[in-house]
């Protein structure tokens, strides 16, 4: 028989942090470009060990409303911050990150800052 697998007790789980972002630009942009966007801005910014370091994850990105949601580890919320709003162009077009808020679940990140964004 298959034993079940083990897995981490969530004492041992990293704790992460979910930022709300909105892109302001000159054009609409794709959700690939801003994933893009975010792992180039973390990495010019923090470093290869900075970014490892932060664990910085693209969670989700509204086309419509330019809104998104990007995960980072708890320690480096004001890094990742800072490097978003170091950015000031996107494939050539000027465009800036606008940071909405922080919490600590997509639920709630939702209801208080991207409500108004028709989130759902």
């Amino acid at each position: 028989m298959r034993e079940k697998p083990k897995y981490l007790p969530p004492t041992l789980r990293d704790k992460h942090r979910y930022i709300a972002f909105q892109v302001i630009g000159e054009r609409a942009f794709t959700k690939d470009e801003i994933k893009r966007a975010i792992w180039d801005a973390s990495l010019s910014t923090l470093g290869v060990l900075g970014s490892a370091k932060a664990k910085p994850w693209f969670i989700k990105f509204d086309e419509r409303s330019q809104t998104g949601i990007v995960r980072v580890d708890r320690k480096h919320v004001k890094e990742l911050r800072l490097a978003l709003t170091l950015v000031t162009e996107i494939n050539g077009s000027k465009a800036i990150f606008r940071t909405l808020g922080t919490s600590g679940t997509i639920k709630r990140l939702r209801r208080k800052f991207l409500a108004e964004h028709d989130w759902r």
